[in-house]
């Protein structure tokens, strides 16, 4: 059953199947699985998501795809997991405008009527797939299978023929090998959890799917091999049960900590409390392992706060990649009649022991001090923006990136007018050379100031601030950091990106104004693959010091309120944290005659109505807007 293709009537590009897979140091299972796929004639599209990988893959999808049209790839920066691949996989699907993601990794095979048995199907289901095999033994399920709300599993082929109804299991899929995905779910629910990294995301997926009314069901007919994973489902309780048992610390720590999330998520405190004990017993009786004990409680306690950067210790460090000699740096500096702050910050621009290549600046005042200042320095390449309305940071980070970008530089260096970069800060982040990198701040004192997030949680509903833990929460001075440090978004206050991020997401919102710009942005590079560092020795000192906790009732308060919350119904993992919002705004309110005032309650509920109208990115912060 071939998938129409083709253009829609304004020239845009239309998919009917885009094959999504997710690859990572495997290139021989890929060729062998994108050999399979290009015999398929009803696939439109082959994405490929390569996980970094350093084995020859990305030079051989880049010849491939020069000879195969359908043939797409994406290399990410780093190795996200499978979690994370999938997330950029089926949002470039949904991008693309395909009718249908088919999801898998790269050591699955589709069997060759695999795809058409399941197209029959079309309309009926919105999340549906095939019996997925055992590659050794193909008679047999990869993964058992239970009935939705029984105590029945099939463990073979011919035990879920048994128990399907004309052909179909329904309510059950094995996810994310060689299942469809309808554009219009991903529409409904989002996608992938990338910060899962691996284990529990497509299970997440599927319940997110399933509470959302999603149709689901497995295809019996239709069949995808897969490698049998002999190492889980480790028999315990003589055989009443198993236990998913890796010898692989990274999959066990994965595996504790989301199917705590998942199952606190969406099956309640008594089935997470359940696996808890499961866990126990296994590695107390049946494998006993002090040391994995210890393991599983880091990674349970980790579920239990949401947080997702535990895993990162079992992954090779990546270490710093010095930027190329040939790379062109340009600042993006946003002003608003603070000419006396701009003088100095150009001033520490021009005595940078790195000269940057193009100095870009928004000057949202247009008063004739800060024209006087900029004229003065004439011994920088400012490229100047007299925009004639104050359009706030968000507005004028927008258009310096723009302007930046669009001349070609390959690094965008990102400040206010308050802050004053240490003569050597530019030449430290170009010695780290990551894609995405911050400064460190310090006050006029020497005090470590850096508010830039180290967690930031957008997936417990109960944590009232995203930002559970920042570097100065972490560290006592600067120098007790180490040189890099893994963040999770930073301030527009020395932020560097490589233009290949801005390739990937487009430019800052403008729609933000002020606040959480800076934020939103990070998190669709995130998203998008991206990782983010603070690089220790990148001073940057701030001019003033931060006081805007006590401007909740001024107009600032409104875009403090309005911001935080756009961030959680565009990024909030589930469905309890996008309505934090309104849970936000009705204590705001019932507080309000004893706490802020009616000021404070009258930007809150404003606040929360326009959130709701940001739900969507602003169309001026993408490409070729």
């Amino acid at each position: 059953m071939k998938q129409a293709s083709g253009t829609d009537g304004s020239g845009q590009e239309t998919l009917g199947v885009a094959a999504v897979v997710v690859t990572f140091n495997r290139v021989a299972l890929l060729q062998r699985l994108v050999t399979r796929l290009l015999e398929l004639g009803s696939v439109d599209a082959i994405l490929v998501v390569d996980n970094a990988s350093s084995d020859g893959t990305g030079e051989w999808l880049a010849d491939l795809s020069a000879r195969e049209p359908r043939v797409r790839y994406r290399i990410l920066p780093t190795n996200a997991g499978g979690a994370g691949g999938f997330q950029a996989g089926l949002e470039w699907a949904h991008d693309l405008g395909a009718e249908l993601a088919w999801l898998m990794d790269d050591d699955g095979l589709p069997a060759p009527d695999c795809l058409d048995k399941l197209l029959v199907h079309k309309g009926e289901y919105d999340f549906w797939g095939p019996a997925v095999l055992a590659q050794q033994r193909p008679d047999e399920l990869c993964f058992p299978v239970r009935l939705p709300g029984t105590a029945t599993v099939a463990r073979t082929l011919d035990q879920l023929e048994d128990v399907a109804v004309d052909g179909r299991v329904a309510d059950v899929v094995i996810p994310f090998n060689g299942v469809l995905v309808t554009h219009e779910l991903v529409d409904r629910i989002g996608t992938v959890r990338a910060e899962f990294f691996i284990w529990g995301d497509d299970v997440e997926y599927l319940w997110r799917a399933i509470d959302a009314g999603a149709r689901v069901a497995t295809i019996v007919d239709a069949h995808f091999l897969h490698p049998a994973t002999d190492d889980l489902g480790t028999p315990m309780l003589r055989g009443l049960t198993t236990y998913n048992h890796s010898p692989s610390d990274l999959k066990h720590y994965c595996m504790a900590r989301n199917n705590t999330v998942n199952l606190l998520t969406f099956r309640g405190p008594l089935h997470a409390a359940a696996f808890w004990a499961k866990t126990a017993w296994f590695y107390t009786f049946v494998k006993p392992s002090a040391r994995r004990l210890i393991l599983s409680a880091q990674a349970i306690l980790d579920g239990l706060r949401g947080n997702f950067t535990g895993h990162e210790r079992f992954l090779p460090p990546r270490p710093p990649h010095p930027a190329s000699p040939g790379e062109r740096v340009a600042v993006v500096v946003v002003t608003y009649k603070r000419p006396e702050l701009l003088d100095q910050l150009l001033t520490d621009l021009a005595a940078q022991t790195r000269r940057p290549d193009g100095v870009f600046v928004v000057d949202n005042s247009g008063d004739e001090a800060t024209a006087r200042v900029l004229e003065a320095h004439s011994e920088l390449p400012l490229r100047v923006d007299h925009v004639g309305a104050n359009l706030g940071g968000a507005g004028g980070f927008n258009r310096g990136v723009r302007a930046a970008h669009e001349a070609g530089f390959d690094r965008l260096w990102l400040m206010d007018d308050d802050v004053r970069p240490a003569p050597w800060a530019l030449q430290a982040l170009l010695a780290d050379g990551g894609d995405c990198l911050a400064c460190v701040r310090e006050d006029r004192r020497g005090n470590l100031v850096e508010k830039a997030a180290v967690r930031f949680d957008l997936s417990n509903p109960l944590q009232l601030r995203p930002k559970v833990a920042s570097i100065e929460q972490t560290y006592p001075c600067r120098a007790s950091m180490p040189a890099r440090i893994h963040i999770e978004n930073a301030a527009f206050e020395g932020f560097m990106v490589h233009r290949r991020v801005v390739d990937a997401i487009g430019y800052p919102d403008p729609s933000f104004f002020i606040f959480y710009d800076d934020c939103d942005f990070q998190l669709r590079a995130q998203r998008a693959g991206f990782a983010m560092w603070a690089v220790r020795d990148a001073l940057m000192r701030r001019q003033f010091d931060f006081v805007q906790s006590n401007d909740l009732a001024s107009w600032k308060g409104f875009y403090m309120y309005r911001n935080l919350f756009a961030v959680h119904f565009r990024y909030g993992t589930n469905a309890l944290v996008r309505l934090k919002p309104f849970v936000l705004t009705a204590g705001v309110v019932a507080l309000s005659p004893v706490r802020g005032g009616p000021g404070e309650a009258r930007n809150v509920l404003r606040a929360l109505v326009g959130a709701l109208r940001m739900r969507r990115l602003d169309s001026r912060a993408k490409l070729g807007s």
